[in-house]
Protein backbone atom coordinates (compact mmCIF):
# COMPACT_ATOMS: atom_id res chain seq x y z
CA UNK A 1 0.00 0.00 0.00
CA UNK A 2 2.77 2.65 1.09
CA UNK A 3 4.45 2.09 -2.31
CA UNK A 4 1.29 2.30 -4.50
CA UNK A 5 1.13 5.60 -2.66
CA UNK A 6 5.00 6.77 -2.79
CA UNK A 7 4.77 5.36 -6.73
CA UNK A 8 2.00 7.49 -7.12
CA UNK A 9 3.45 10.92 -5.77
CA UNK A 10 6.43 10.09 -8.10
CA UNK A 11 4.72 10.02 -11.23
CA UNK A 12 2.55 12.86 -9.92
CA UNK A 13 6.04 15.32 -9.19
CA UNK A 14 7.07 14.08 -13.09
CA UNK A 15 4.50 15.27 -14.46
CA UNK A 16 4.31 18.07 -13.17
CA UNK A 17 7.71 18.62 -13.76
CA UNK A 18 6.92 17.86 -17.36
CA UNK A 19 4.45 20.68 -17.23
CA UNK A 20 6.65 23.46 -16.07
CA UNK A 21 9.47 23.08 -18.38
CA UNK A 22 7.23 22.69 -20.97
CA UNK A 23 5.46 26.11 -19.50
CA UNK A 24 8.85 28.19 -19.16
CA UNK A 25 9.47 26.84 -23.15
CA UNK A 26 6.04 28.29 -23.76
CA UNK A 27 7.00 31.48 -22.13
CA UNK A 28 10.86 31.85 -23.76
CA UNK A 29 9.07 31.20 -27.43
CA UNK A 30 6.74 33.87 -26.63
CA UNK A 31 9.21 36.07 -25.29
CA UNK A 32 11.51 35.42 -28.44
CA UNK A 33 8.45 36.22 -30.79
CA UNK A 34 8.11 39.79 -29.10
CA UNK A 35 11.43 40.77 -28.96
CA UNK A 36 11.86 39.94 -32.80
CA UNK A 37 8.91 42.09 -33.37
CA UNK A 38 10.71 45.26 -31.47
CA UNK A 39 13.60 44.35 -33.78
CA UNK A 40 11.58 44.10 -36.98
CA UNK A 41 9.78 47.58 -36.23
CA UNK A 42 13.06 49.24 -35.26
CA UNK A 43 14.96 47.69 -38.41
CA UNK A 44 11.78 49.05 -40.53
CA UNK A 45 12.19 52.41 -38.57
CA UNK A 46 15.75 52.52 -39.89
CA UNK A 47 17.10 53.35 -36.52
CA UNK A 48 19.65 50.58 -36.62
CA UNK A 49 22.82 50.76 -38.39
CA UNK A 50 24.17 47.61 -40.58
CA UNK A 51 26.68 46.70 -38.40
CA UNK A 52 23.83 47.13 -35.40
CA UNK A 53 21.05 44.72 -37.07
CA UNK A 54 23.95 42.24 -37.70
CA UNK A 55 24.71 42.54 -34.31
CA UNK A 56 20.86 41.85 -33.01
CA UNK A 57 20.35 38.65 -35.40
CA UNK A 58 23.45 36.93 -34.49
CA UNK A 59 22.56 37.55 -30.61
CA UNK A 60 18.66 36.71 -31.54
CA UNK A 61 20.24 33.41 -32.99
CA UNK A 62 21.98 32.45 -29.48
CA UNK A 63 18.81 33.30 -27.88
CA UNK A 64 16.30 30.72 -30.24
CA UNK A 65 19.55 28.52 -29.36
CA UNK A 66 18.94 28.89 -25.98
CA UNK A 67 15.14 28.79 -25.79
CA UNK A 68 15.81 25.20 -27.87
CA UNK A 69 18.14 23.78 -25.75
CA UNK A 70 16.17 24.56 -22.43
CA UNK A 71 18.54 27.16 -21.10
CA UNK A 72 16.04 29.84 -20.60
CA UNK A 73 18.50 31.71 -18.38
CA UNK A 74 20.97 32.36 -21.02
CA UNK A 75 17.87 33.06 -23.48
CA UNK A 76 16.06 35.64 -21.31
CA UNK A 77 19.70 37.44 -20.92
CA UNK A 78 20.43 37.72 -24.50
CA UNK A 79 16.91 39.07 -25.35
CA UNK A 80 17.37 41.93 -22.56
CA UNK A 81 20.89 42.41 -24.63
CA UNK A 82 19.51 42.61 -27.80
CA UNK A 83 16.41 44.92 -25.99
CA UNK A 84 19.31 47.22 -24.73
CA UNK A 85 20.69 47.86 -28.18
CA UNK A 86 17.44 48.55 -29.35
CA UNK A 87 16.83 52.66 -29.70
CA UNK A 88 13.12 53.53 -29.72
CA UNK A 89 12.00 55.41 -33.13
CA UNK A 90 11.68 58.60 -33.35
CA UNK A 91 8.46 59.82 -32.47
CA UNK A 92 6.78 61.05 -35.56
CA UNK A 93 6.12 64.93 -35.78
CA UNK A 94 3.22 66.40 -34.24
CA UNK A 95 0.56 67.85 -36.78
CA UNK A 96 0.07 70.98 -36.57
CA UNK A 97 -3.51 72.32 -35.69
CA UNK A 98 -5.28 73.20 -38.78
CA UNK A 99 -7.81 75.44 -36.83
CA UNK A 100 -4.85 77.68 -35.18
CA UNK A 101 -4.70 79.79 -37.96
Amino acid sequence: MRGRIVMSACIALMMSGTAFAQDAGDDCVSQLAETESLVDQTVNAKVLDEGDVEEVNMLLDEADAACTDGDYGKAKTTMAKVKGMLKPAPAPAPAEDAAAQ
